[in-house]
C-alpha cells in the first residue's frame, strides 16, 4: 500500500505541476513577422454582435453600430467584403465612404427567386450610386458548394446583374467548386477563389498554412489562364475544434495572418480575409469554430497587434489564479463536513487533487465561455460544470481516505453515481464524434477530471466492487466508440487523442473490475459443475 501510496502522490504531484504550467505555457510571448504596410488588403464584414443573427426575423442592424464597427476597421483595413444588401446592411457603402473604406459589395443568392431579384436589384442601385466606394458586386457565395441553384440559373443570375452594373462583377466559391464550374468565367469580371487550409478536405496545419495557399492559387492561375484572381475568404481560427494537424488558436491565428498577408505582398495578390469580428451565430452551424475567425472579438477589441509578440491567452494569470482558487475547495468541503484528514497524507492528497482539478475546471468555465451563444447552452454548460465540481469533492475525498485507509465518509460514498454520470456523458459525446463529428468539439477536460480521478483511485485501493451492467455497458460501447474517433482523426488531432484516451481510461478500470468478477464466480463454480453424471 506504502508504494500505491507514494504513486498517486506522485502522480498528482505531476498533474499539478502540468495544470500550472500549462497557464504559464499561455502566456509566453511568441515572436511573429509584422504585417508590412499596416493594414489588410481587405476583410468580411458582418455586423451581427452577440444576441444578433441574420436569421432573425425582421433584424435591421443600426446605422450607428456599422458606423461604430467602420470607425475601427479603418485602421486596420482598406476594403470591406459583405455578403447581403438587406438587414440594414444597405447602409455600407455611404458608411464606407465615410470612412474612407472600399467594399466589395456581396449579393446573397439563394434558391428563392424573388429574394435574390430583391438582393440584384438594391445591389445594382447601390453599386452604380456610389461607384467610387463598391470595388465590385460579388453576385453569389458558396452557391454551387451548397448546391443551391443549376449552374446555368446561376449563370443567368450574374449576367443580369453584370448586364445593369457600371462595376466590376464577380462570383465567389471555394477554388475546387471553380475547377468544376469553369464555363462560370464568361459571365464575371474575375474570379474570386476561396482557400481555407483549416477546412480542406485533407486540413492543412498551420506551418504549412501559407505554403498550401499559394500552391493552390498557382494550380488556379494554371488551370484558368488570363484570369484575374482574388482571393476571396482565407483565415484561420482563434478557438474550436482541431482538425487533423490544424489546430485553432489566438498565435496561431495571428502567425497564419501576418505570413500570408507577407508573402502575398511580396508576389503582388489581392485577397480579402474572413473576417473582421468573430460571430458567435455562426456557432449554431458550424460549432464552436464557427464563431471564432474575427480580427476582433464579439466585443470589437483586437484579439491580436499586427507588429511584436503575441501570447496565446493575454488573461492567463487570471486563469491561473482561478485554478488555484478553485484548488481550495476540497479543503473547504472537507473542513466544513468534518471528513478532514487525519495524516500529512490525507492533507497532500486533498490539496494535491484539489490543485491538479482546479486547472481543469478553470479549462471547462473558459470552453463554456467560447462555445455558448444563447441562455440554453449558458445553462447547460453551466450545469455540467456544476456537475464537474461535485466530481471533484466527492474524487478528492475519496482519495484522500484511500490514502489514509479509512472506510468511506458520506462524501466519498457518492464515487459510484460519479462514475455513471461519467459514462455516460463522455458515451453520449463520443456518439456525437462518431456520427456527426464535422464541427463537434474535444472537451477533453471534462472527461479527464473523472477519468483520471477513478484511475488513481483504483489505484490506490483496487479496482471497484459492485459494478453495475449499466456501467459495463457503457464502457463497453465508449471503448469501440473511442478507438474509433482515434483512427478517423489520425494521429495528429492531439485534441481528439487526449479525449480518446480519457475515454478509454474512464472505461478500461471498469471492464477490468467486470472481468475479475467473471473470473471469481468461475472459481467459485463446483469443479463437476455443467458435466454429465454418466
Amino acid at each position: 500500500m506504502r508504494a500505491r501510496r507514494l504513486a498517486g502522490l506522485a502522480l498528482l504531484a505531476l498533474a499539478t505541476i502540468a495544470g500550472i504550467g500549462h497557464w504559464i505555457a499561455q502566456g509566453v510571448p511568441v515572436a511573429l513577422p509584422d504585417v508590412s504596410g499596416g493594414k489588410f488588403a481587405c476583410v468580411s464584414y458582418a455586423p451581427f454582435r452577440e444576441g444578433q443573427s441574420p436569421f432573425q426575423e425582421g433584424i435591421i442592424i443600426p446605422e450607428w453600430q456599422i458606423d461604430e464597427d467602420f470607425a475601427a476597421l479603418a485602421s486596420n483595413t482598406r476594403c470591406v467584403r459583405t455578403y447581403a444588401v438587406d438587414q440594414g446592411l444597405d447602409k455600407v457603402p455611404e458608411i464606407a465612404a465615410r470612412h474612407g473604406l472600399e467594399v466589395l459589395l456581396g449579393v446573397w443568392i439563394g434558391s428563392q427567386a424573388d429574394k435574390n431579384m430583391l438582393q440584384m436589384a438594391k445591389a445594382v442601385e447601390l453599386a452604380n450610386a456610389h461607384p467610387q466606394t463598391v470595388r465590385a458586386i460579388v453576385v453569389g457565395n458558396e452557391v454551387m458548394l451548397r448546391g443551391e441553384l443549376p449552374r446555368e440559373k446561376l449563370a443567368e443570375t450574374i449576367r443580369w446583374v453584370r448586364q445593369r452594373s457600371q462595376v466590376a462583377v464577380t462570383y465567389a466559391d471555394v477554388w475546387e467548386f471553380w475547377m468544376r464550374h469553369k464555363p462560370l468565367l464568361d459571365e464575371v469580371d474575375f474570379a474570386t477563389i476561396h482557400i481555407l487550409p483549416y477546412w480542406e478536405d485533407e486540413p492543412v496545419g498551420i506551418d504549412a498554412a501559407v505554403a498550401h495557399i499559394m500552391d493552390i492559387y498557382r494550380f488556379v492561375e494554371k488551370q484558368m489562364p488570363g484570369v484575374t484572381l482574388l482571393i476571396g475568404e482565407t483565415g484561420w481560427p482563434s478557438a474550436g475544434r482541431q482538425r487533423e494537424g490544424a489546430v485553432p488558436g489566438r498565435v496561431n491565428q495571428a502567425a497564419f495572418l501576418r505570413d500570408f498577408v507577407s508573402e502575398v505582398s511580396k508576389q503582388g495578390i489581392d485577397y480579402n480575409l474572413i473576417e473582421a469580428f468573430d460571430q458567435p451565430w455562426k456557432r449554431a452551424n458550424e460549432g464552436t469554430v464557427g464563431g471564432h475567425w474575427g480580427l476582433y472579438d464579439v466585443g470589437r477589441e483586437a484579439k491580436f497587434p499586427l507588429t511584436g509578440p503575441v501570447e496565446e491567452l493575454p488573461g492567463w494569470k487570471l486563469w491561473l489564479t482561478g485554478s488555484l482558487l478553485f484548488g481550495l475547495l476540497p479543503l473547504a468541503w472537507a473542513t466544513l463536513r468534518r471528513e478532514a484528514p487525519g495524516t500529512a497524507a490525507g492533507w497532500a492528497t486533498l490539496v494535491l487533487t484539489g490543485a491538479a482539478s482546479g486547472t481543469l475546471l478553470t479549462m471547462q468555465a473558459r470552453y463554456v465561455v467560447e462555445m455558448s451563444r444563447m441562455p440554453f447552452e449558458w445553462a447547460a454548460g453551466g450545469a455540467l460544470w456544476l456537475l464537474s465540481l461535485g466530481a471533484m469533492l466527492v474524487l478528492a475525498t475519496a482519495l484522500a481516505r484511500a490514502v489514509e485507509e479509512k472506510p468511506d465518509s458520506a462524501t466519498s460514498r457518492l464515487v459510484d453515481p460519479v462514475r455513471l454520470l461519467a459514462l455516460a456523458f463522455v458515451l453520449a459525446m463520443c456518439l456525437g464524434l462518431v456520427f456527426d463529428p464535422r464541427y463537434r468539439d474535444f472537451p477533453a477536460s471534462f472527461a479527464l477530471l473523472p477519468a483520471v480521478g477513478l484511475a488513481l483511485l483504483a489505484l490506490l485501493r483496487g479496482l471497484p466492487e459492485a459494478i453495475g451492467d449499466a456501467e459495463v455497458g457503457l464502457a463497453l460501447a465508449l471503448v469501440p466508440c473511442a478507438i474509433f474517433i482515434a483512427v478517423r482523426e489520425g494521429p495528429h488531432n492531439t485534441q481528439a487523442l487526449l479525449w480518446c484516451a480519457a475515454s478509454l481510461l474512464l472505461a478500461l478500470p471498469v471492464l477490468a473490475a467486470r472481468l475479475r468478477d467473471r473470473r471469481a464466480a468461475l472459481r467459485l463454480q463446483p469443479s463437476g459443475a455443467g458435466t454429465s453424471g454418466h
